[in-house]
């Protein structure tokens, strides 16, 4: 990852790790590492964006698009 995407990961683990100690669940049931990379080098800016990245399934997407974008 590049510098910016780099601090927009940073940004997205903070992010998860939030939400993770909200459910009261690991962080990795949240996402991935490998799914947050992908979302911080994509920039994706709609939820059907979001849907194409790897490891955001329909429940995801659905929980947690709202937060991402």
């Amino acid at each position: 990852l590049g510098e910016a995407d780099l601090q927009t990961f940073e940004t997205l683990r903070a992010w998860r790790a939030g939400v993770a100690k909200e459910q009261g669940v690991p962080a990795y049931v949240v996402f991935h590492d490998a799914t947050l990379r992908e979302i911080a080098s994509r920039r994706p800016g709609s939820r059907e964006e979001l849907g194409t990245v790897t490891g955001v399934g329909a429940a995801k997407l659905e929980r947690y698009a709202d937060g991402l974008l």
